[in-house]
């Protein structure tokens, strides 16, 4: 299969959010990026669904799994950790389709289809594969303008988070795949990828704001948005239980940081240990952004930006 975009969804248990999501992705997000010329597919990797409702969401969107717009790949065996979620998926997904950007979409976003974010949608799709961008963090946007702006803030040096999207080329998740401790990873996958990317050419890197595609990078308000935990999900992976409130001061992935494999792990020369006060924020070592500022340009490609 070949397709401009690859939008991959890891999604565990969790019936409702999934099925609205890909009910979004079917009535709105793919017509949004095929109107612009924009070929697509959507992988869900599911992991702890009943046979049933993965039959009930196969019989939904018959048309756009026969039309290649919806692969959903059941997981084969239950997964210890995050890093091991994504090294399978990301193995099953590049078994089947070659594509130049991925878009790494959360099981609870949704999206809001209106005619600003449809047309930022295109053209930052059209943009990241004309321009052949390494990543785009998706950021909170105060209007529907499209801007872009340095990945990370050189005064106060931490990876951006996906928070609801990271959009990735397929050549950065192949170099994460190839990381030797990525599938032992415990907690921060998407900041881990976001290094990889960032590494191999921070001025083809960016924090993308204005188009407010998501639940919680809107522009304005949505009275919808939920209140309080959100069952399912990562957090039985990390041994976080929301009902034993509060945790300890490392917050909500404390054992994961505690015991587990964190990004320093993984990439030593990127980010800080343990020892450093922002190790749980994807604290970045000041000497890796010297470098990598002086090779890219303090601000990067800025210039391009509409």
């Amino acid at each position: 299969m070949k397709r401009d975009i690859a939008i991959i969804i890891c999604s565990r248990g969790r019936e409702a959010m999934l099925a609205r999501l890909v009910a979004d992705m079917d009535r709105a997000f793919m017509p949004a990026l095929e109107a612009g010329g924009l070929s697509a597919c959507t992988f869900v990797y599911a992991q702890a669904y009943a046979p049933e409702f993965l039959a009930r969401m196969q019989a939904d969107h018959a048309a756009a799994i026969a039309g290649g717009r919806l692969v959903i790949i059941v997981a084969e065996r239950a997964h210890s950790c995050i890093g091991e979620v994504y090294a399978a998926a990301l193995g099953a997904i590049h078994a089947r389709a070659d594509y130049r950007l991925a878009m790494l979409m959360d099981d609870d976003s949704r999206y809001r289809a209106t005619p600003a974010v449809d047309a930022n949608l295109r053209q930052a799709a059209r943009d990241f594969i004309a321009h052949d961008d390494r990543a785009y963090s998706i950021k909170l946007g105060q209007n529907p303008a499209l801007e872009y702006w340095p990945f990370i803030d050189p005064e106060g040096p931490i990876m951006p988070f996906k928070e609801k999207m990271l959009w990735v080329s397929r050549a950065v998740l192949d170099e994460v795949l190839a990381l030797p401790r990525f599938a032992e990873l415990a907690i921060g996958e998407d900041v881990v990828i976001s290094a990889v990317a960032w590494k191999g050419g921070a001025a083809r890197c960016f924090g993308v704001y204005g188009i407010a595609t998501f639940l919680h990078l809107a522009f304005e308000p949505d009275t919808e948005a939920p209140e309080g935990s959100i069952a399912g999900g990562y957090g039985e992976l990390v041994g976080f239980d929301e009902a034993a409130l509060p945790v300890d001061d490392l917050g909500k992935y404390g054992k994961a940081f505690r015991s587990g494999v964190i990004m320093h792990h993984v990439l030593p020369e990127i980010f800080v240990g343990p020892e450093h006060p922002h190790h749980t924020i994807s604290g970045i070592r000041p000497e890796a952004v010297s470098r990598y500022n002086r090779d890219a340009g303090k601000f990067g490609r800025l210039s391009r930006a509409p």
